[in-house]
């Protein structure tokens, strides 16, 4: 057996294993998508099919979960504690490996009805990645991702660094709360993500905020005196530091999300029908709706971003808390794409911003819904793969323009 075929045979052992690394399963997935060593797949499918369990080799029962894992699936979780997005792809891994036997490995990417997706030559568009430009208070604006690592600025009493690719943090802040020093409060940054781009950030206070693409976020650069409060357009997590003197407020879309340390979601697109803020633990009030955790606050017919509400229904729109999905509202920070019962719109607004892509509709385009999680560190190409089993057509036009056609 030469090395390659020991090599699939090595990946297959530790995929059925459940002990793949993410690097592991993405080569693994690309010899399947290429369509190469079929044979000795084959083979050890055939021995994984002989040990499995009565039931579980019904094809139609792991179509949708098998789609839904074709692409590599990765997390960025704290060593040593599996998140359940990694615990679900390992154990629904396995079970979708009986199913590439049955229904033949040359037929990966093919939609049900045996129409192909792509009929133009492949165009590379990248994915997005840690990509910002920070504007400090006098209008200097720095771009982040060709800075260098270590200090940018002093601003006031605060000191601006870039700790690594993607991270940038304030330290001095909660001392110049402590000290009373206004003379820092009237100073503020703003953090810019482009499309493709995305950014994390620790605030003076010790709050992490992570950035989605086509976003911003403005906050002062020591937060003083009773209040800590930042605006947000687009969408960022919030891991909040508790401080029972003083709340912190997140302007977003004409509305007001206060909280005392917790973490939680906003997603305040102003392409987007609706705001949707998430709670994941801790206590959140949406223009003053309490959430509890796992709920999520939808409101609808607000007001342009930037308005000023304090725990009212000033900023207009109306409220509405049901239960919401908190894996699902921080999948893009885990890396992921994640629809549910999404709309082909709802899907490219996504891959729109995150390629940076411009997206349009050409003829009668027909209604769809997709599910199922995609990395988001695959090429646009590879995502529309992905979605094909939909029959979804397009072309990709002077490597920006992606046209969705019948």
């Amino acid at each position: 057996m030469n090395t390659t075929n020991s090599r699939i045979i090595y990946l297959w052992q530790q995929f059925s294993a459940r002990a793949a690394t993410p690097a592991e399963m993405d080569e693994l997935m690309e010899f399947l998508s290429s369509g190469s060593h079929d044979e000795e797949s084959r083979q050890y499918l055939e021995q994984l099919l002989a040990a499995t369990p009565a039931g579980e080799e019904d094809p139609a029962r792991w179509e949708p979960i098998l789609q839904s894992i074709l692409h590599p699936v990765r997390t960025l979780e704290p060593a040593g504690a599996p998140s359940p997005v990694r615990r679900w792809v390992r154990r629904m891994m396995t079970a979708a490996a009986i199913l590439l036997l049955l229904v033949g490995l040359g037929r990966l990417w093919r939609s049900k009805d045996t129409h192909t997706a792509v009929t133009a030559p492949v165009v590379v568009v990248p994915p997005g990645g840690n990509r910002a430009v920070l504007t400090l208070a006098g209008g200097q604006k720095i771009v982040l991702d060709s800075a260098a690592t270590g200090i940018l600025a002093d601003q006031g009493n605060t000191r601006v660094q870039k700790l690594g690719d993607g991270e940038l943090a304030y330290e001095g802040g909660k001392e110049n709360a402590r000290s009373g020093k206004e003379a820092a409060a009237s100073l503020y940054n703003t953090l810019t993500t482009p499309r493709g781009g995305q950014y994390q950030l620790t605030l003076p206070d010790g709050t992490k905020v992570w950035l989605d693409a086509a976003s911003s976020l403005t906050y002062p650069t020591a937060f003083t005196g009773g209040d800590r409060t930042v605006e947000l357009i687009g969408e960022a997590y919030f891991e909040v530091v508790h401080d029972k003197k003083r709340r912190f407020t997140v302007k977003a879309g004409g509305q007001t999300i206060q909280d005392i340390g917790t973490h939680f979601n906003v997603n305040a697109y102003t392409d987007e029908p609706a705001l949707v803020t998430t709670l994941l633990e801790g206590a959140v009030s949406v223009d003053g709706h309490l959430l509890r955790p796992g709920e999520k606050a939808t409101v609808t017919g607000a007001t342009g971003p930037g308005a000023t509400v304090t725990g009212t229904t000033a900023g207009g729109g109306d409220v509405k808390v049901t239960k919401g999905d908190p894996e699902q509202a921080v999948a893009w920070k885990n890396g992921l794409f994640y629809f549910s019962d999404a709309g082909l719109q709802t899907v490219m607004r996504q891959l729109s911003r995150w390629y940076n892509v411009e997206v349009s509709y050409e003829g009668n385009i027909p209604s769809r819904q997709f599910n199922g999680m995609i990395g988001r560190s695959l090429t646009l190409d590879q995502v529309l793969k992905g979605l094909a089993k939909e029959n979804v057509h397009y072309r990709i036009e002077e490597g920006h323009r992606l046209i969705i056609t019948p």
